[in-house]
């Protein structure tokens, strides 16, 4: 499992860090011009042509960078050139317009610098980051990380006003026995309830009412200085100061949907770990919001701000840690099928009754009920004496079951 570190960089490196963040803004511009030339000639060059100039071209110039970090940043544009390759080719199998889809072509004046194995030195708690052999290093001092970092990068904070180096560290996860077969915990993710879940006995929510509130909060002031920017002068001092409110008003906002989701899946991690759970099922939901496009814009909204994806990624993360495996499932008609009967009906809000048997029950709870039954293969569960949900409130206190 892999963890980062966000250190800053000593103020005496803040100068050296610009140059460098300069030097890889100017390798990737030269690379995504050169690919924009040759996207204007109708050709397509092959990735070891594309390597070959690039480093023809950097080795007559005078980069102080390590050379794995010259590469590094042509590297970069190369990736975005060939995703947007992908996409413009599955777009046009689609039959829709392609047109729209633009080929990388802004040049970059500052670019995150890549340090990877060969230039990070660790001795004793000093991290060092190494340049073109001859050159400045940058040295943190008072870093107590145990083993030698994988990979770094150098990025600008620009809430903060300094560079910090973002550091990649490999540490070892709990070994899963194979061996032993342990139990199943099935998840709902949903709008309303970030997640709702499972264990073949009783059935949890974790209220969503902080996040949504949080995702609405930002939406109504984002609204309130998108407004005021629109009448001013790009590039005036209003137009600068509405931008720095924003940029810190968005990175407050992210820092608080960080903790609560953060809790919530930690919560989570160490009831399973309380419990013996071995499985996690997921409700897979891929594509969801590409269906959503003839909702209504209320509707809309909250599907396209659905934070699904990053509850998915810090879950498995945590698991990996914990040696929990998680798997993913179709969630179709999860929702609308009675899991005593299985006969479908339709959930009028947020309840949830069968017409043929009467059974009635929280409608993500029937969601989860059903995944857990799709991975299973259970066919009949005791659910008609299933209690009430338990609900999962988010606190500023709000702790881990297990420690």
């Amino acid at each position: 499992m892999d963890k980062t570190y966000i250190l800053p960089v000593p103020n005496e490196y803040q100068n050296l860090a610009k140059e460098l963040s300069m030097q890889s803004g100017k390798i990737y511009s030269k690379a995504v011009s050169f690919l924009k030339k040759m996207n204007r000639k109708g050709l397509r060059i092959k990735q070891k042509t594309f390597y070959k100039y690039m480093e023809w071209w950097i080795h007559q110039k005078s980069f102080i960078l390590h050379s794995q970090s010259k590469q590094a940043a042509y590297q970069q544009a190369w990736t975005n050139y060939t995703a947007t390759l992908r996409k413009i080719k599955k777009a046009k199998k689609k039959n829709k317009n392609a047109s729209k889809i633009r080929l990388p072509y802004r040049n970059k004046k500052y670019n995150k610098v890549c340090f990877k194995n060969s230039a990070i030195n660790l001795e004793g708690d000093n991290l060092i980051l190494v340049n073109m052999k001859g050159a400045e290093r940058i040295v943190i001092d008072g870093v107590r990380l145990g083993i030698k970092p994988k990979y770094a990068e150098l990025l600008y904070h620009a809430d903060k006003g300094k560079y910090y180096v973002h550091v990649v560290v490999e540490i070892a996860g709990r070994k899963k026995d194979r061996g032993q077969k342990g139990n199943v915990l099935a998840i709902d993710p949903g709008v309303i309830h970030p997640m709702v879940c499972f264990d073949g006995k009783k059935v949890a929510l974790y209220n969503g009412g902080v996040l949504n509130s949080i995702l609405r909060y930002r939406n109504k002031k984002l609204a309130e200085l998108q407004s005021k920017l629109s009448r001013c002068k790009k590039g005036s001092k209003r137009w600068v100061k509405l931008q720095r409110a924003k940029k810190k008003l968005l990175g407050r906002l992210s820092n608080q949907i960080r903790d609560v989701l953060g809790k919530y899946t930690s919560h989570l991690i160490g009831y399973c770990v309380k419990n013996g759970i071995t499985t996690i099922v997921m409700g897979e939901v891929k594509g969801i919001r590409d269906s959503k496009k003839n909702s209504n814009k209320v509707a809309s909204q909250k599907v396209h701000q659905w934070l699904f994806r990053k509850i998915s990624m810090m879950i498995e993360q945590k698991a990996e840690f914990a040696g929990i495996e998680v798997v993913y499932v179709k969630e179709n008609m999860t929702s609308q099928t009675c899991p005593v009967c299985g006969s479908k009906n339709k959930p009028l809000d947020r309840n949830y009754e069968c017409k043929s048997c009467g059974f009635r029950y929280h409608r993500d709870g029937v969601g989860a009920i059903n995944i857990y039954r799709k991975y299973t293969g259970i066919k009949s569960l005791v659910v008609g004496l299933l209690a009430c949900p338990v609900g999962v409130r988010y606190t500023s206190h709000l702790r881990c079951p297990v420690e």
